[in-house]
């Protein structure tokens, strides 16, 4: 008599059919899958297999930024489109930076993004007075500037600008200059360079890090720190932020996070590029550039004014304009989207 309990064949098929068909797929296809994959699902599916975790470094093995802005006026809903459009595609963030409008409560940004973020993500949440960027759903640029607590006709506790980057043989952290309230700035201010310059060689073996973003307390005079800071600093790092900023930070070094003691008050935070020296073979090294500008370099095709017409409230214009030697008039928008189009010999970031 045959055992009743015995499976049968084509009961257990399925799923080793499910098994094989993963197995057999072939490199290509495994990554043009996985590629398509959120960061959420693409970290899951790194942990699957040897092959697959494989599969995801490759797909990561050169430097990423994703960023997004969004207008929508209730701030959880705007935090929570951005943060859905910089996670759409495969990244694993090695640091992410906020900028919000004044509407919104900075300490509730950083939760948030503690939240969604792993764990040791250094984040740095700053309040400024304008934002760039694409807009979250309809991929059009927008530039917001507030003015006396206006936003060009948008309410006041709008705009968020979210970006999270992924820096293959760096590492980052964010290192804060923290203050006694009663002490001298100087002592604090040399700290707060030796703090850089011993996280950098634990990292990379030298004392100089390839690049520094700081946001300083706009209440707090920056220019000793910089002054500190150039003098220290080799001529290879580069130095870029806000002065006049206000901020809230998370460190994936716990004893650096001590934003609410009352004992200490931060005067600035830099968020700190380094070599990894134990970074993987056929990792690059990624270079910083930086530039100054005071408005939109001539790169492609001349453009030449048809009209502008002034907004009631002064501070905004309409323009249009032609293409040399065409008759068809552009908007602003489409003048972006050709110059976003147009090669550039200049990256913003690495």
């Amino acid at each position: 008599m045959a055992n009743k309990n015995r499976s049968s064949p084509s009961s257990a098929t399925p799923k080793l059919m499910e098994v094989s068909g993963f197995s057999l797929m072939n490199e290509d296809l495994l990554r043009n899958i996985l590629s398509r994959l959120p960061a959420i699902s693409f970290a899951s599916a790194a942990t699957v297999s040897k092959t697959w975790n494989a599969a995801c470094c490759h797909i990561l093995s050169r430097p990423k930024l994703s960023s997004a802005i969004s207008l929508k006026p209730l701030p959880l809903v705007a935090l929570q489109e951005v943060f859905d459009k910089v996670m759409s595609e495969p990244i694993r963030p090695h640091f992410a930076i906020a900028s919000v409008g004044p509407g919104f409560e900075i300490k509730d940004v950083l939760q948030f993004m503690v939240e969604k973020v792993r764990s040791r993500t250094p984040i740095i949440v700053s309040s400024v007075k304008g934002i760039l960027g694409r807009d979250a759903l309809s991929h059009e640029f927008r530039e917001v500037k507030w003015i006396d607590g206006n936003i060009d006709e948008v309410p006041v506790n709008t705009g968020i600008v979210l970006t999270v980057g992924f820096v293959p043989g760096l590492k980052v952290d964010v290192i804060p200059l923290l203050r006694q309230r009663k002490a001298p700035q100087g002592s604090m201010i040399d700290k707060f360079v030796q703090d850089i310059k011993s996280y950098t060689s634990s990292m990379s073996g030298c004392t100089s890090p390839q690049a520094i973003i700081m946001i300083g307390d706009g209440s707090v005079d920056q220019k000793p720190i910089l002054e500190k800071l150039d003098y220290a600093m080799s001529m290879e790092t580069i130095i870029v932020g806000d002065e006049r900023g206000q901020f809230v930070y998370r460190s994936s070094d716990v004893s650096r996070n001590v934003g609410t003691n009352k004992k200490h008050s931060p005067d600035a935070v830099a968020l700190v590029f380094a070599r990894d020296r134990n970074k993987a073979r056929g990792i690059g090294n990624i270079e910083f550039h930086f530039a100054l500008s005071k408005g939109v370099s001539a790169i492609g095709p001349r453009l030449k004014a048809a009209s502008v017409r002034v907004q009631d409230s002064y501070t905004v214009t309409w323009l249009t304009a032609r293409r040399e030697g065409q008759q068809e008039i552009l908007d602003g928008q489409q003048m972006l989207e050709d110059i976003d189009n147009e090669p550039t010999p200049i990256l913003p970031m690495f």
